[in-house]
Formats: structure tokens, C-alpha cells, sequence
């Protein structure tokens, strides 16, 4: 079963409609995107699954907990399932017309579910790619230091793949940063063959010269490991301006020497 505590913080009675939803998740962040529509169903889904979702009175500033039954139907196959059950605040009280008062415009709250089906379970998360990043945009040269690394996994089983691993960034073989990916608790998860990618920041980058960024990540009882790397050059503004100097010092040279060399030719003739 599921345990879910409600409370009322509308100011008045309400009657809590409840629904469960199918979502899916965008392929850069993993953030739900809830499905309303009911007349279509996604075969990950939990709709199934719960039973005895119904409507909950709640009284101004009651608090109650509820049991949500899960019971697995027979012909569901191994695998992740998931769905979420969205509440919404309906009023019992009617203002002097007669038509329902309303609350905060009907918003929802929503509690994620996520079900695995035991059996054939297959683990399995392929590398898609590691770059370095200022401010959510991916470059090879920065002016600017990066201030973020970004890994994008794919989810290529049929469960939820939650990666982790070490993240390394060297200059010169010497490492000047590291973290580890994905380290929360519980891990954040990637839903079957959807692809998801985790952002960290990144620190002691501002130095001129070729960074590597290495990232060997893992996933489920850890027997693989999958290895990224990429690197970047900083190139900070001083650098550029002294390197255009330069050019434009030589280039200045360059044509007074020209110059001189064509004056002399002209005077030997």
C-alpha cells in the first residue's frame, strides 16, 4: 500500500478529488510531464495498479492519512511502471449565489509513483555524451570558465536505472576538482528508454590552459562502468587580447618591413 497524509490549508471545508495520471519525462531534466488525458493509457502505467483511489473530505486545517492499496494485476510483465496521483481542492461551502467558492484556482498536488514489476529485469544505461558548460551552453573554448558539467545517459533497460559515479576534472594530469554524480538519496531515476541528463557544477576551471573532464559512471549492483571524456581550453579575455596584440604588432612590423624593403629595391633600380 501507499501512505499519503492530506491537509486542508485552504481556509474552508473542501472535498479532495482525486485522480491518478500517467507522465512522462522530458529527456533533459527527467521532470514529469503529467498526461490529463484518461482516454489514452501508456503501458508503463500505474493506473491499474491502484485501487480504492477515492475522493477524501477534509474539514478547515484537518490533517488525514490514507491507505492507497497497490495490487499488481496478473498479466502485467516485469518492469517499471509509474503514474501520479494528483489531489484537487474543491470547496463545500457556496458563497451568497450559490456556486462553489473557489480555492487557489483549483491547483493540484501530485505524489509520484514508481512500481517495479520483479522477474526479467534488465539493467542496462548507454553513454550518450559529457560536456562542459557555462550556463546551460556547451562550448569546446571559453572566455569565460565553464561552471557546470552535463552527462546525458540513456535508460536502454526495462526498469529504472538510477547511475552513479565519480566525475574527475585534470589539467596537465593533475586533478583540480571531483564530485560524485547522481549522489542523493534516494538516487534520481531514468524511466525506461528515455534519456536524461545530470548537471553538476564544476569548480577551479578558471586558470588558462586544456582541462580534461572524466566521468566513469555506474549503475544497478555496479559490475559495468561506463567511461566519458571530454575536453576544453579557457581562454581568458587577457590571453585573447595579448595574443590579438601580438598579431597586429607583427602584422604592423610586418608591413613597415615590407615597406622599407620595397623602398630600397626602388632606389637600387
Amino acid at each position: 500500500s501507499i501512505e499519503v497524509t492530506l491537509k486542508n490549508i485552504s481556509g474552508t471545508d473542501v472535498n479532495v478529488k482525486s485522480i491518478v495520471n500517467d507522465f512522462d519525462s522530458n529527456n533533459e531534466t527527467g521532470e514529469p510531464k503529467i498526461n490529463t488525458d484518461t482516454s489514452t493509457k501508456s503501458p508503463n502505467s500505474v493506473r491499474s495498479f491502484l485501487v480504492g483511489v477515492t475522493d477524501v473530505l477534509l474539514n478547515k486545517d484537518e490533517t488525514k492519512k490514507i491507505s492507497i492499496p497497490v495490487q499488481v494485476p496478473d498479466n502485467a510483465t516485469s518492469g517499471a511502471y509509474y503514474g501520479v496521483i494528483r489531489y484537487t481542492a474543491e470547496p463545500l461551502t457556496r458563497d451568497d449565489d450559490g456556486t462553489k467558492k473557489q480555492v487557489a484556482l483549483n491547483a493540484s498536488v501530485g505524489i509520484i509513483v514508481l512500481i517495479e514489476v520483479p522477474g526479467n529485469i534488465t539493467e542496462q544505461v548507454q553513454a550518450q555524451k559529457i560536456t562542459a558548460q557555462r550556463n546551460d551552453s556547451s562550448a569546446s573554448f571559453f572566455v569565460a570558465p565553464p561552471n557546470q558539467s552535463a552527462i546525458t545517459l540513456k535508460n536502454t533497460g526495462n526498469g529504472f536505472a538510477r547511475p552513479y559515479g565519480h566525475v574527475s576534472v585534470t589539467k596537465g594530469g593533475k586533478e583540480v576538482y571531483s564530485y560524485e554524480m547522481n549522489n542523493t538519496d534516494p538516487r534520481s531515476n531514468i524511466l525506461p528508454d528515455k534519456t536524461r541528463t545530470f548537471k553538476d557544477e564544476i569548480k577551479n576551471v578558471d586558470k588558462l590552459g586544456r582541462y580534461t573532464i572524466t566521468a566513469n559512471i555506474s549503475y544497478g549492483q555496479g559490475g559495468d562502468i561506463l567511461t566519458l571524456k571530454t575536453s576544453f581550453w579557457v581562454l581568458p579575455l587577457w590571453f585573447i587580447i595579448a595574443v590579438l596584440s601580438g598579431l597586429l604588432v607583427a602584422l604592423v612590423a610586418g608591413y613597415l618591413l615590407y615597406k622599407r624593403i620595397s623602398k630600397r629595391h626602388h632606389h637600387h633600380r
